[in-house]
């Protein structure tokens, strides 16, 4: 009797696991697709990459981060599911990776020993020094608005972009 149930207790463990392990209703096919980002040819790392759809996509968000070679292996996410790939439609691509400062951000720790003046000062400089640093992404591309990056899926699996030719 008591294999019975281990019997039992295997096989509705395997079904709950192949029926919760697949696609969820309503995701969209998807096609292979790689943007990589470089700036005068040096790939760039940690770039956040987004594509947007031209023609809304209820509940799809659709992208990735670059990793040391530059190269962003698209992912979309449905529901909680997360597949390589992005549907068919054409998009909009931004691009967003802000500068690190040298003055990192105060710990709570830091600022109990602190009194609010010294918080503040620290707090103006450090904002006065991101101010400052060089953008590493141009503006032009950060935004779905003034982006001209276009891509079409499926289509050209690996899209290059180049930030040295929208630099400001």
């Amino acid at each position: 009797m008591k294999n019975l149930y281990c019997a039992a207790a295997v096989l509705l463990s395997l079904a709950v696991v192949v029926g919760c392990s697949g696609k969820p209703k309503g995701f969209p096919k998807v096609s292979k697709c790689e943007i990589v980002v470089v700036d005068g040819g040096a790939p760039i790392e940690g770039v956040e990459v987004a594509l947007i759809p031209e023609t809304p996509i209820s509940g799809v968000i659709v992208g990735g981060k670059t990793d040391a070679s530059g190269k962003c292996v698209v992912q979309t996410t449905f529901a909680n599911f997360v597949a390589p790939g992005a549907p068919e439609g054409s998009f909009v691509v931004t691009l967003r990776k802000d500068p690190i400062p040298t003055m990192p951000e105060l710990t709570i720790e830091e600022m109990a020993d602190m009194s609010q003046k010294e918080i503040s000062d620290y707090r103006a400089e450090r904002d006065a020094e991101i101010a400052n640093m060089p953008q590493i992404i141009p503006v032009a591309l950060k935004t779905k608005d003034a982006s001209p990056l276009k891509v079409a899926v499926p289509g050209e699996k690996t899209t290059t972009v180049d930030v040295a030719e929208y630099a400001e």
